[in-house]
């Protein structure tokens, strides 16, 4: 049977190829297997769309463009109206405009809009104050304040500057002022908090800081767009009164209208997906009624089915109907401690939730199980409407929730809700709605229609949906030999960009597969803690790799301090005696040095029986003395003390004060639900271990399945059974990745080394042979070995324990020589990269400088306009940029030396559709000291090639005995060295020894290479399996967008 392992991560794909036979295992062998690399599709700095920076500039342009022609506009109408010329706005570079012209008597615009309240303003001071208020139209504030613990930062940056103008309209109003920008000027303006710093009337900083370099904004003083229309209307009605013929009620309608004109937001009905049983249905928004039943109705079922599963108590449709009204009547939600009085639980029985702290926190019970939070937002907000809001079923709620999430623009709110049978009051209120619903579920009404009758009767979702007869299209009948792009299939929508660009490489990977040895049987999937896990997730589970291998490494020079033997057994102890605090958990007592050294006084016990959970993670694992351990036997901490209640308090207490010891060790070693696993659960160790039913795997598992077509399986396998039991005919194997850390081991494989990629290879082996069989002869090797060591004396146990590493040789394994063979393979891998040729991004650096700051860099005035023609900075308007990406370096050869030149292609060049042809050449003119002008690739110079980053190069200097491949990393413009990257960051070869040098946290490069003198240098083609062949030559291509304008 041919089975293929794949190891997915969000940057790597490990694969194996493997031959395996159920019966006779001298027919096993590795046929092939290798690496994939590619980026990854977010910034890694911040998880931020790598698409955002340009997403931003563009806004950020058309910003400043519509800024531009309202102030324009806003400039003609002063004009009109005062009768100016334009010209007074216009400024003569370094000179202010005429209007803005500083002398003696000059105001600051704040003082004028509050001194506009008080007295005629000149047609000057008038024109300032207007000028003043439209170019900061202040920040348009219909919107809500939501509490939201999962918002964006965009969206908490919104929610302080929401709370800012709140704050000062408050004050405002409270200390009595006209307008908020009286306030400003007579609260902030010329205040000085400290010697020659004042105060801001701007978000400029920090109030304490803002004289300070790199004071970040704090937003305090923030200004709604509505108390800037406000303060307008007050200004002209005050300069009316005094007499101001100029401030007629005609110019004030002008004004207001360009002031604060806004373009109608357009609906994004058309961009919501489509529901998962209803392709023609749109999906429901969240804060639909309906969809919050939904899931409260979700998470009150999935949570008594597990309460049911501890307690065997079965809850009746009326709890649900009970949990669900009274969730509904409170405007905070049902808490875990109210659903515990409703169920009647008993104290011991704790619920499942990971936000639940029962450790940490003295109330966890306190935190929110469920609420109709959008419904009793859209409730306080139609206060005044009550009798008319109770009244309604939850299909007008439903309606108007849709409404108002998908569409902003009051034009078409007031068209859609003007259709709906309510009153015409409440709709005047819906359409100027500051209600801040968003976001959509999978499902449409229609299918939740169909759905929660059966929800309600206490039916899980995927019985619901059986029991509604609702079906998915299934695009079995369209599977061929090789996978499809996902854009030409029913999941191109349902991924995030990481997941997509490993989905993507995933399937290249595949096809090539087939392509070169044909389909197969199976396929075995693995995928990585951080697949479809967000940013923060998946830093957090990076610091935690870091911190692990930090604590093995001070653990192994703890062995060596205390002259223990550098076994991986004893830097498990050490390392939980550190996390220990010194102390055995169970007894309490002092764990000394002497303690450590003797091999007979402690034990790693598994807080979990080993024999009944099967989890031998060092999450699971305790460091105490060996009486305590033989004292508690094959049962949990409660079972073993539970019973005794100033024993089990006291083992509460001194736990809790372990800081050190990790939430989920703590958490195993309180539980009190452990009972009904029992010795030989055997079929629970395969569901999970064997079916890894996370939502991503699902859907790349269902993705394979659905367009793939495999090889036939045995007729005496069943598809009936689930993949992973015996005898079962699933083509696809989803494994939770535990299990490959712990067939690593008792397979005798080396310890993965993160710091190479063949590890992924190495992975993807264990995956491949993952097979029903070995995992059951696993199971039950480690079911026996503990049964064997609980029944056994202390002194039959000590011959146990020497004869244990027989026992594990004796353990099946794949392969004979199991171990060689993975590494010989591995060792041959030669992995490939995506390469990435793409020629978009900034055009060039953000901060612009005046010419003389590059002066002494390219020597002077004359070596500044060289550097301009030859395109290492560039012009904007009077100043001086840097360039943005190089996306190219064209590489040619001169004819009569041999020698090897780089011309460096830039962003710019190909936005503006201009081809360099000027090789670098470093360093200054001595005599002058102006940079050397670089080499004319004309005639005597022959193109040979084109580089992107993550090309593969064939590379030979002078000092080297033979050629090596190399990854192409970067150019250096100013001296034309090149940086190469090695393929595996695992150095084999002397030769790659010479060339490459190992770089802190950047692998092995070759940094700053001078390719003029190589006597090898090719580019090279890598397929998606390792495969190299020399490039083909192809004639040095122009360099255009789609966007880029026609030379004329």
């Amino acid at each position: 049977m041919k089975i293929l392992g794949i190891d997915i991560g969000i940057t790597s794909i490990g694969w194996a190829l493997v031959e395996a036979d159920r019966d006779l295992r001298e027919n096993n062998k590795i046929i092939d297997c290798g690496v994939r690399l590619f980026t990854q599709a977010e910034n890694p700095k911040n998880g931020e769309s790598l698409a955002l920076p340009r997403r931003e500039a563009r806004s950020m342009r058309r910003i400043i463009k519509r800024r531009k022609a309202r102030m324009s506009q806003i400039k003609k109408l002063l004009c009109k109206h005062f009768g100016f010329a334009f010209e007074v706005f216009v400024s003569d570079i370094p000179s202010l405009p005429k209007l803005f012209a500083t002398h003696k008597a000059f105001l600051s615009p704040w003082e004028l809009r509050a001194l506009g309240l008080e007295r005629k303003l000149s047609d000057t001071e008038f024109a300032r104050v207007l000028l003043h208020i439209a170019k900061r139209r202040g920040y348009n504030d219909l919107s809500t304040i939501v509490d939201d613990n999962h918002a964006s930062d965009k969206a908490k940056k919104e929610k302080v500057i929401l709370n800012s103008i709140k704050e000062n309209k408050k004050q405002m109003e409270t200390k009595g002022y006209k307008t908020i920008g009286e306030m400003m000027f007579k609260e902030y303006y010329g205040k000085e908090i400290s010697q020659g710093c004042y105060e801001n009337v701007r978000n400029k900083g920090k109030q304490e800081e803002s004289h300070q370099q790199g004071a970040k904004e704090n937003y305090k003083r923030s200004i709604g767009r509505r108390e800037l229309q406000n303060e307008i209307e007050e200004i002209f009605k005050s300069q009316r009164e005094f007499g101001n013929q100029k401030a007629h009620k005609g110019f004030e309608d002008d004004f207001k209208k360009i002031a604060f004109s806004q373009r109608e937001l357009k609906s994004f009905e058309s961009k919501v997906g489509n529901c998962e049983f209803f392709p023609e249905e749109k999906r429901a928004s969240k804060c639909c009624y309906s969809a919050e039943e939904f899931i409260n109705l979700t998470k009150i079922i999935n949570t008594l089915k597990n309460i049911e599963h501890i307690s065997g108590e079965i809850y009746p449709k009326e709890i649900i109907k009970e949990i669900l009204d009274r969730s509904k009547r409170l405007k905070g939600g049902l808490s875990y401690q109210k659903l515990r009085e409703i169920l009647k639980l008993d104290e011991k029985i704790e619920f499942k939730d990971v936000k639940l702290d029962y450790i940490n926190d003295k109330k966890p019970e306190d935190k929110i199980f469920i609420k109709f939070q959008k419904y009793h937002e859209l409730k306080d907000y139609l206060r005044d409407f009550e009798a008319e809001f109770t009244s309604w079923g939850a299909d007008i709620l439903d309606n108007i929730a849709q409404i108002i999430t998908f569409n902003k623009s009051s034009k078409i709110l007031s068209e859609k809700i003007s259709k709906l049978p309510i009153s015409k009051p409440l709709q005047e209120k819906l359409i100027n709605n500051s209600l801040g619903f968003s976001t959509t579920i999978r499902l449409s009404l229609k299918a939740l229609d169909r759905i929660l009758p059966y929800m309600r009767e206490g039916k899980r979702y995927d019985e619901a949906i059986l029991l509604a007869g609702l079906k998915k299209d299934s695009p079995t009948n369209n599977k061929c030999s090789l996978l499809p792009p996902l854009s030409e299939t029913g999941f191109a929508d349902t991924l995030n960009p990481v997941v997509n660009r490993a989905m993507a490489q995933y399937r290249k990977v595949i096809n090539a597969i087939i392509k070169k040895y044909g389909k197969v049987h199976k396929i075995h999937l693995e995928f990585t803690r951080d697949i479809g896990r967000n940013f923060k997730e998946r830093s957090r589970i990076f610091k935690e790799q870091q911190e692990n291998y930090r604590r093995n490494q001070d653990a192994l020079e703890i062995c060596k301090t205390y002259g223990l033997d550098e076994t991986q057994k004893n830097i498990l102890k050490v390392k939980l005696w550190i996390c220990q605090d010194e102390f055995c958990v169970y007894s309490g007592k002092k764990i000394t040095k002497e303690c450590l050294r003797d091999a007979n006084m402690l034990e790693i016990d598994h807080i979990y029986p080993l024999s009944r959970s099967l989890d031998d993670s060092q999450g699971n694992k305790v460091l105490v003395f060996a009486t305590q351990n033989q004292a508690k036997g094959d049962r949990t901490p409660y079972e073993w003390l539970g019973n005794d209640t100033e024993k089990w308090d006291e083992f509460e207490k001194r736990i809790r004060t372990m800081k050190k010891l990790p939430r989920n060790v703590k958490k195993k070693l309180f539980n009190k639900n452990f009972a009904g696993k029992h010795i030989g659960d055997r079929a629970s160790f395969l569901a999970r271990n064997l079916n890894d039913t996370g939502y991503i795997n699902r859907l790349i598992s269902q993705y394979t399945a659905s367009y793939l077509e495999f090889l036939p399986l045995s007729d005496i396998e069943d598809m009936s059974k689930k993949a992973g039991a015996k005898g079962s005919k699933k083509h696809i194997l989803t494994l939770n990745g535990g299990l490959t850390s712990l067939l690593r081991h008792y397979w005798g494989l080396e310890a993965k080394n993160r710091d190479t990629h063949l590890h992924h290879a190495q992975d993807a082996i264990i995956i491949a042979f993952a097979t029903d069989g070995n995992i059951q002869a696993f199971s039950t090797y480690l079911q026996t070995r503990e049964q064997a060591y609980l029944e056994m004396s202390k002194k039959a146990k000590n011959i146990q324990e020497r004869g244990d590493n027989k026992t594990k040789k004796s353990l099946q394994k794949p392969l004979e020589n199991f171990a060689t063979q993975v590494g010989e393979k591995i060792n041959n891998i030669f992995v490939s990269k995506a390469p990435r040729r793409n020629v978009t991004g900034a055009l060039h650096e953000q901060t612009i400088y005046p010419k003389e700051k590059y002066l002494d860099v390219y020597g002077g005035a004359e070596g500044v306009e060289k550097a301009l023609k030859l395109g290492k900075i560039r012009q904007i308007h009077q100043g001086i940029v840097a360039n943005g990406e190089m996306v190219r370096a064209d590489i040619f050869k001169s004819k009569d030396k041999g020698k090897f030149y780089v011309v460096p292609i830039y962003t710019y060049d190909v936005a503006i559709g201009r081809l360099p042809n000027k090789a670098i050449v470093q360093g200054k003119d001595k005599k002058t000291g102006v940079i050397k002008d670089w080499i004319e690739m004309d005639t005597n110079y022959t193109f040979c090639f084109s580089l992107f980053k993550d090309d593969l190069v064939q590379i030979q200097t002078n000092k080297m005995s033979k050629s090596l491949y190399a990854y192409y990393a970067a150019t250096n413009a100013s001296t034309s060295g090149m940086t190469f990257r090695h393929h595996s960051n695992k150095i084999l070869e002397e030769n790659e020894k010479e060339f490459f040098k190992e770089k802190p946290n950047s692998g092995f490069l070759a940094d700053g290479c001078g390719i003029q003198n190589f006597k090898i240098f090719k580019k090279c083609i890598i397929s998606p399996l390792g495969e190299i062949c020399e490039a083909r030559w192809e004639p040095r291509k122009d360099v255009r967008l789609k966007t880029t304008k026609k030379k004329p």
